[in-house]
């Protein structure tokens, strides 16, 4: 009996567990259920599909709502029978007016749903609304046309009345009829847009007209009428951009140049003035009163400033009149001490020419003297004269050396056949005199006899321009004319007497005056170094010519006498050059 009872109580907890998993079970069908269940309660609640065509609504209709109903189709039909057998007039379209009411009234007075009186009730509404319309249509229709004629005929302001009723006939359209095919909300802003157009273009005419009318005043310098054109020509152009501005009149730009001619106007009476003083100036300076002329100068300048001042955007201001007007005071100011240092020039160069070096060393210093205080004392004087300072700068600077160069240079000049007036230096221009007259020497070859090389086209000019200043003449570049004159000619020349070629120097340039002269006296015309001419008829940009041949050339070729061409600035170690002088 024990052994029973304890095999008993060892099972209760597992049948306990296997009942908890049957109630579960049990518990989750029926939730389940529930849920099933209320999904199919609210389906059933739910909305659902209604068939209008077989929708029976009871509406109780009284006899007064049925009379409006039958007055509405009378009306409608009264007019449909008219519209049959001719166009309608105000008095017919009354009649579908009337309709309308009653449907109106009719379908408000339902106590249920109608669908076919709510449907004509709509269906009215659009026909009286287009028919009403229609006339108010095409009275805008003709409006416009006539508007356009009378603009193409320049009538604007009959153009902008006509616009103007077309608008307000299809504003009235889209105000009153919104449901009606007539209504257009784009056609209302264009003729609205026409309307302003034509109100703005006679605005913008008389603008215009003021603008030239004061155009014409400022040419007759009446300058007080024509600002008050100009400023009622640019109240109007303001309206227009401020009032109109979707009009092609409005214009911000053309405001911006009326403003700036009235400005222009308003200092014209100054420059008016300005230009006075001076003509005065002018006329002062003509007649020698200078310092006279300066003061009035000095005035013009200072009333151009105060213009500038006072109107910075007319087209009068400028800084460079008042530098103009400065600059011709100083000069009429410094007009004696100018023509002082004209005389100096004048008198140093007469000096050179004549060889006085001593009293040209002392008018070189009375020049110094001269040229500072103009440089000084009137900084913007036309009487300044840039190269009259390097000029005198240059010869101050080697004027222990000017009768040197020009016993030098004297000694070795030779008459050219058949010119009087110019004489040709007797060798090719040696190292030592090119270097004394420009301070430098370019030469590959050097040598104070050897021929200058290695100098092109210009340095040779400048060379010709400062031995002109030492020598108080003109000096230049030989002509092609003079060369071949002084070279005479080669057909019984033994040029292995004359020419330094390569057959003799082994390409090297060689001292100058060595070998025998030709019938002229001048050495080395051929051969040695080929030697730049003057370029009398070409442009500056051109190239320039040597000619004579040179110690690379082979006899044969020297004989032809090689006329050459190269660009200005070319160095070649084979090119040099001589000079020739004005003398009488």
């Amino acid at each position: 009996m024990p052994l029973f009872k304890k095999k008993s109580l060892s099972r209760r907890p597992h049948e306990r567990k296997l009942l908890r998993q049957c109630l579960f079970a049990i518990s989750v069908l029926l939730l389940a259920c529930l849920v099933l269940g209320g999904f199919w309660l609210l389906s059933n609640l739910g909305p659902r599909e209604v068939d209008f065509d077989n929708l029976v609504i009871d509406v109780e209709v009284s006899d007064e709502l049925l009379v409006f109903k039958e007055e509405s189709l009378a009306l409608e039909a009264e007019f449909d029978e008219i519209i049959s057998l001719r166009e309608p007039n105000s008095e017919d379209i009354e009649l579908l007016r009337k309709a309308l009411i009653r449907q109106e009234k009719y379908v408000s007075g339902l106590t249920g749903l109608d669908f076919d009186a709510g449907a004509r009730l709509r269906e009215l509404t659009v026909r009286y609304q287009n028919v009403a319309a229609a006339e108010l249509q095409e009275r805008s229709l003709m409006l416009e046309t006539e508007a356009g004629r009378l603009a193409a005929a320049g009538d604007y302001d009959g153009a902008r009345a006509k616009y103007q009723e077309a608008y307000w006939l299809q504003d009235k359209i889209n105000q009153d009829y919104p449901k009606s095919s007539a209504k257009n909300s784009g056609r209302a802003a264009g003729l609205f847009r026409q309307t302003e157009k034509y109100t703005a273009e006679p605005l913008a005419l008389k603008s215009i007209t003021l603008a030239a009318e004061a155009d014409a005043l400022i040419e007759k310098k009446d300058w007080e009428n024509a600002e008050a054109k100009l400023t009622e020509a640019i109240a109007i152009q303001d309206e227009l951009n401020r009032e109109f501005r979707g009009t092609n009149q409005a214009n911000m730009a053309r405001l911006s140049e009326l403003q700036l001619q009235l400005l222009g106007i308003r200092s014209g009476q100054s420059h008016v003035d300005v230009e006075k003083i001076e003509a005065l100036a002018d006329a002062l300076q003509a007649n020698g009163k200078n310092l006279e002329a300066a003061q009035h100068y000095l005035e013009a300048a200072r009333l151009q400033r105060k213009l500038n001042e006072d109107f910075r955007g007319s087209p009068f201001a400028s800084s460079e009149l008042v530098a103009e007007y400065t600059r011709k005071a100083e000069t009429a100011q410094s007009f004696e001490l100018g023509r002082s240092i004209e005389s100096n020039s004048k008198l140093l160069r007469q000096y050179l020419s004549e060889r006085e070096t001593f009293k040209a060393i002392e008018t070189i210093a009375e020049l110094r003297g001269e040229i500072k205080k103009m440089q000084e004392a009137f900084p913007r004087s036309s009487l300044n004269d840039v190269d009259l300072q390097m000029k005198v700068r240059y010869l101050n600077l080697i004027q222990d050396d000017l009768k040197f160069i020009q016993d030098r240079v004297y000694g070795a000049l030779l008459p050219i056949p058949d010119d009087d007036e110019f004489r040709i230096l007797k060798t090719e221009v040696p190292q030592a005199l090119f270097s004394k007259i420009m301070g430098t020497n370019p030469s590959r070859n050097r040598g104070n006899l050897y021929p200058v090389d290695s100098v092109n086209w210009i340095e040779a000019k400048q060379f010709c321009e400062r031995l002109s200043w030492v020598m108080g003449i003109s000096v230049r570049l030989p002509t092609e004319n003079e060369f071949r004159a002084c070279l005479g000619r080669l057909r019984y020349v033994v040029l292995e007497d004359h020419v330094w070629s390569l057959g003799n120097t082994e390409g090297k340039t060689q001292p100058a005056g060595q070998k025998e002269p030709f019938g002229s006296g001048c050495y080395d015309l051929l051969g040695n170094v080929s030697e730049w001419l003057e370029s009398m008829d070409s442009f500056d940009t051109e190239d320039a010519k040597h000619i004579g041949g040179h110690a690379q050339d082979q006899l044969e070729a020297i004989f032809t006498v090689p006329l050459r061409e190269a660009p200005r600035e070319e160095r070649n170690r084979m090119t040099g050059f001589r000079f020739v002088a004005k003398v009488n």
